[in-house]
């Protein structure tokens, strides 16, 4: 008597034991079909309540809202059944077409998928409910019933969030997780990070070229909700997550993209590749045709830039910074397929993989599904397959495997990299690398004065080296690891030397003259700086100009006497006070 491949309901547990290992690959899923429905915009909608077993809210349901083309009836019912395919060709990215039910259940036991064509009161639904298939209710995928959207998902249909208008009337899929219940990190917060970090990183390309948009949604605080932006484990990108800010070389500007931020990284050139990429020539065998054919692998390489990495810029280890940890995260090899990465060790292509000096470089390896079975495309598209091969094995082998094709490019640029940075991190600069062109302006203006400042009548009554010393010690604290002579002696010469440095809640700006120098210190944690300062930082002539300004008041103070000196202290104290009041009254910020 024939019987089930499948007993269904025994079955049940496994389902959710899917080829899905964490909470970002189930999701990469989803949004998978919808680009492949090809949706311009992607809501990823959070639901999150008090739980009976928890003291605090949790996320108990994801839903998934796009603008795609929509499924019909058929459709509609076949996406939830496990196995079922419609996209057998190899030019898009859901190549396999079995990822919406295995990826939903590995997060919960019941989904639903809500889908319409001409217009939203043409919604069909489908579903699929564990506990119904253990218990035998539910063997079938029934015919799509006509219903309406949940009423709580009906208020963004059409809606305006984030400064845009969004319309999903006219086609879309609604796709509902419910009762989540294998959700890490649980809470909203945590969870959009994680998820904008690591969609970013896996749909880069598609956001940034304009044709998709993904969104991160909290149905029950708006205060959460954000546009998923690139996050480039190469650092070239712009817009990006993370973009650096040469006045404070180490720290990072999450999400902002203003003028003044730069990408951390740059393309790591050769003579035969003058932009960082190579296209390399590889042959594979077709798995259906066993025939032999041609194609092209795409490498690209990217390096930190020198005014972020070397000495000057960061005296003490680079990978303590906030710039340092953060790249460190994105360290490794990237893969992209049809311009969406999938996960990648290192393999073999480097050793002492732990070692910090592997994050200051990137690689990227870009192929298309042509190549999918020369790579080891997983069948869910979550990883390319890892064996470490030998040349020995396939010596004889007219084809060799497709890594032993690549291996030899990417350990060699790799190496190359590796001694380029570790030359900039020890080069040093000479003194006219660290006198700023503002410096240069003030002490070609001061040249002719014969008034003497404060901080020189000091310097003349102070040990030489006491004072060379603490000037070492300046030096260092803003990046020259161990200056020279000559940077000193330059240093010495400046009428007002200005420098930029985390002043938490301090005031705007602070100078000091007690060793023998006079020092202007701009605080880039303050409000007015980050608001307002930093658009200056892209026009050069702009910046220069505040800084002119600022220290031709410092050098003002410095020329008199001692009794208006302590004037001049209470006036500035002062004027920080009434610039912390007036920025919180334009920004509505609490400024401390």
């Amino acid at each position: 008597m024939p019987q089930e491949i499948i007993n269904i309901e025994q079955y049940g547990d496994a389902l959710r034991s899917t080829g899905y290992k964490n909470i970002e690959s189930a999701v990469s899923e989803i949004i998978d079909n919808s680009i492949e429905a090809l949706a311009k915009d992607v809501f990823i909608i959070v639901t999150d309540k008090v739980p009976p077993y928890a003291g605090k809210r949790c996320v108990t349901e994801i839903a998934f809202l796009d603008n795609g083309i929509g499924m019909n009836n058929d459709l509609v019912q076949a996406c939830l059944r496990i196995g079922y395919g419609t996209r057998t060709d190899r030019k898009g990215m859901g190549r396999f077409g079995v990822g919406l039910p295995q990826a939903s259940l590995h997060v919960c036991p019941l989904v639903e998928v809500y889908s319409w064509q001409n217009g939203i009161e043409n919604c069909f639904m489908s579903y699929l409910d564990i506990e119904k298939i253990k218990n035998g209710e539910q063997k079938y995928i029934d015919d799509p019933v006509a219903v309406g959207l949940p009423e709580k998902y009906k208020q963004f249909i059409r809606c305006s969030m984030l400064d845009k208008n969004f319309d999903f009337s006219e086609q879309g899929t609604l796709v509902i997780w419910k009762d989540c219940d294998n959700v890490s990190p649980k809470t909203v917060k945590p969870l959009f990070d994680r998820l904008e970090f690591y969609l970013g990183q896996k749909f880069r390309y598609l956001i940034q070229d304009g044709a998709h948009n993904i969104f991160l949604i909290n149905s029950e605080n708006e205060n959460y909700n954000r546009s998923i932006m690139p996050n480039d484990p190469l650092f070239l990108m712009k817009p990006n997550l993370v973009l650096g800010n040469l006045n404070c070389p180490g720290s990072i500007d999450p999400r902002n993209n203003a003028d003044y931020t730069e990408s951390l990284f740059e393309p790591f050139t050769y003579d035969l590749y003058p932009n960082g990429i190579m296209n390399v020539p590889v042959k594979f065998i077709d798995r259906k045709t066993q025939q032999q054919k041609d194609s092209t692998v795409r490498l690209k390489f990217s390096v930190v830039k020198r005014e972020f990495y070397d000495a000057t810029a960061i005296a003490k280890n680079p990978g303590g910074t906030a710039m340092g940890k953060h790249v460190g995260k994105l360290e490794g090899i990237s893969v992209i397929r049809s311009g969406r990465e999938i996960d990648f060790g290192s393999f073999d292509f480097y050793s002492n993989r732990n070692e910090p000096e592997h994050r200051w470089w990137g690689c990227e390896i870009s192929f298309t599904p042509e190549l999918d079975e020369a790579f080891g495309v997983s069948n869910n598209k979550q990883h390319v397959e890892l064996i470490k091969l030998s040349d020995e094995e396939y010596e004889d082998d007219e084809i060799k495997p497709i890594w032993l094709q690549l291996r030899n490019y990417i350990k060699e640029t790799i190496k190359a990299m590796n001694r380029r940075n570790e030359e900039i991190r020890h080069g040093t600069r000479t003194e006219k690398d660290v006198i700023s062109p503002t410096e240069e302006i003030i002490n070609r203006a001061e040249q002719d004065t014969e008034v003497k400042g404060a901080s020189e009548e000091i310097r003349e009554q102070k040990p030489l080296e006491e004072i060379r010393e603490y000037v070492k010690e300046v030096l260092v604290e803003q990046g020259v690891e161990e200056p020279t002579e000559d940077i000193i002696d330059a240093y010495l010469l400046n009428k007002v030397s200005i420098r930029y440095k985390n002043g938490g809640r301090g005031p705007f700006f602070d100078y000091e003259f007690g060793m023998g120098v006079c020092i202007c210190t701009i605080n880039t944690d303050h409000v007015f700086y980050k608001n307002f300062l930093t658009n200056f930082q892209n026009n050069h002539e702009a910046k220069v100009a505040f800084e002119l300004f600022i220290a031709s008041l410092i050098r003002t103070i410095d020329e008199t006497t001692e009794k208006k000196q302590e004037m001049y202290d209470y006036l500035i104290q002062e004027w920080n006070e009434k610039l912390r009041k007036y920025i919180q009254a334009q920004t509505n910020e609490e400024i401390f």
